[in-house]
Order: C-alpha cells, then structure tokens, then sequence
C-alpha cells in the first residue's frame, strides 16, 4: 500500500510539473497569424502572395484572375502588409514558411486588399473558405449575383472615391466620375467638351475637394449636345493617371430601372468645395434622357446619379446653362440616360467598367 501511495504522489508530481510548465500555455515556439506584419516580396497567382518573411498568403475573398494578379503586382507588390486571420481558419503557425489563408492589408490603409479589389470591381467574390464579414463583402462586391441594396452612408462613402470636381482654365467647373478603374470618366458636354485645358480633384475621406490631389484630363473620345433643348449632354474622356494607378469607378446601370425608383447624386452645387450628397425618386425615361426630383444647381453638372446598388443611372445634368429648360422646367430635373451612354460605348468598341 505503501509503495501504492509513493507511486500516486510521484505520478501527481509529474502531472503537476508539466501543467505547470507548459499545460494550458501555447509553447513558445508558436506565431501567431493575426498582426504579423511583412513586405510583399513576390505575387504567386491572382490570390496568393509571398511575404519577405517566407510566409505565404492565400487572400480571402477573392477569386483569382490575370487582372487580380496584375493588380497584385502593380498596388501591392513590394508594400508593407498586415496579416488579418479569418475567426475560422488556423490561428497559429510553428513557423513563417508556411502558407495561411487570411485577409492582407496594405500597412496605413483602411481596407483590406481583398475589399479594395471587390469595391474596384478588379475581382469577383469567393466565399470560399470565408467564414468573417462575409456580409461585409456582399454589399460592396456588386456583380450580377450579389446586389445589395446599400444605406444612404454606405452609398455616400462609395460614391466619394469614384467621383471628382472639373476645373477647366476658363474658370467653368463642374462634376465627372470614372466608369472603370483606367480613369474613362463622364461628365456633361457643357461642363467640358475638350476646348480649354482642365483639371480633376479627387474628394478626400471627408467629402471636402483635395485641392493637392488632381490629375490632368488626356484626350476627349465623345463629346456632344443632342435632343429636345439639347438634354442629351455628355462627354466621354480619359483622364491621365500616375504609373500602374489604378481609380474607384461605378458600373453604369444594365437596364433601366422602374419609375418611382430611389437614387442619389454628388455633385459640387455652385463650386462648394465640398461634395454635395442628395437623393430622391427617378420620375420617368423618355428619348435619352429622364426626369427626377432631386434639385440641380450650377455645379452639379456631369455628376453621377445612381440606384442605391451602387449602380450609375445616369449623368446629372443642371438647367442653368440652357435658358430655355430653366423657364420651363419648374423644378424638374434632368439626367442623361445611362444605358444610352453604354449603347455609344460599345458601338465604339470602348473598354468601360461592368
């Protein structure tokens, strides 16, 4: 019995040794995914990077495709990331050369990579192996199978990247957006149609114009009035962007949507340096063009107006350069025709966001 009771004790010492030494604790030799903090040293594929420390990383989120790879290569490629782990994937590694599945932000910046290249429409969703913020993903990754309607903040905060302020040297302005992330934009033909020398000034986070942060505008490849008191009014231009830049653009609208249909619009109403966000209820389409509720001021010219998908309706267009509309409109409103401006674009076999 005695020797019974010796052995217990000795079994219960060890036990307590090791519980104590190491039982309970993760060892010492684990890393732990979340936060680790690496330059990009080398692009695999369309959703698989390699980290200078040896770890590679399999972004969530996205399927891979030569133009998320090549976004890859040219936004994040030799950036410093953080490394952000998915509540459901493996949450230590032994050691850095290995791969993960996780989220990667580019160190300083707000989204993540893989929401960047949704909200740009560089990619398509994948939900595959995606257990966090999932729905997160869905409102702004607006392809064909996911259209979420969005608030009016959500939709503010999406439009603000994709649109800008038009300064031209004959001291006009007016407002343009992109329609893909390669910087093809809109605006009206009366705010600018290519004969003066313009600018384009990106809105910060705030919604107030960054008069530090502009580009030059390349070429004009339409511009042009038509219609009843010339209400079909655009120009499509190229806006000159730095190397490898790439820009937050809208898709424009597929079909048109039902009257009596909510949608928004920024614009800058008599040159507030400020965007100026509004919604309202699209009235009805009629040869090119449509009528809506929503007040348009000098300034708001060439804006975008959009469903609260996120998708482009048309082109907000301002009764003051046209004396006629303006006696006659009494408080209505006018808006360029989206699906009529896709219809001129790939008559002409020119590459637009979709």
């Amino acid at each position: 019995m005695e020797n019974t009771k010796q052995f217990i004790c000795l079994i219960l010492t060890l036990a307590f040794s090791l519980c104590f030494s190491g039982c309970g604790r993760k060892p010492a030799s684990k890393i732990k995914v979340d936060g680790i903090q690496s330059k990009v040293q080398k692009v695999l594929s369309g959703n698989q990077i390699e980290l200078q420390n040896g770890l590679k990383v399999e972004i969530l989120g996205i399927k891979p495709s030569e133009h998320t790879k090549n976004y890859l290569e040219k936004q994040v490629k030799g950036e410093n990331v953080v490394v952000v782990s998915d509540s459901k994937q493996p949450q230590y590694i032994n050691t850095y050369k290995t791969q993960v599945r996780a989220y990667v932000k580019v160190k300083g910046e707000g989204y993540c990579v893989s929401g960047k290249m949704l909200t740009n429409r560089i990619a398509d969703l994948s939900q595959t192996f995606v257990k966090d913020s999932i729905e997160q993903f869905k409102k702004y990754a607006y392809g064909d199978t996911h259209h979420s309607t969005m608030t009016s903040t959500e939709l503010l905060t999406y439009m603000k990247p994709a649109t800008f302020m038009i300064y031209s040297e004959d001291e006009s302005l007016g407002t343009g957006f992109f329609i893909n992330d390669n910087g093809l934009a809109l605006t009206n033909n009366h705010v600018y149609d290519g004969s003066n020398e313009a600018l384009i000034f990106f809105f910060d986070d705030d919604g107030n114009v960054n008069f530090s942060n502009y580009r030059k505008i390349n070429r004009v490849l339409f511009t042009g009035q038509a219609g009843e008191n010339n209400r079909i009014d655009f120009t499509v231009f190229q806006v000159q962007l730095d190397n490898g830049e790439k820009v937050r653009y809208m898709p424009l609208v597929k079909q048109h949507e039902k009257d009596g249909e909510a949608i928004a619009k920024i614009g800058c109403p008599l040159g507030d340096p400020k965007c100026n966000f509004q919604t309202g209820i699209l009235s009805h389409y009629n040869e090119g063009y449509f009528t809506h509720n929503i007040p348009a001021n000098h300034g708001d010219s060439g804006g975008p107006i959009v469903n609260f998908k996120g998708e482009v309706v048309g082109i907000n267009q301002s009764i003051d350069f046209n004396t006629t509309i303006r006696e006659q409109a009494k408080g209505i409103a006018y808006g360029v025709d989206a699906d009529l401006i896709r219809q001129l674009l790939e008559a002409n076999e020119i590459q637009y966001g979709r």
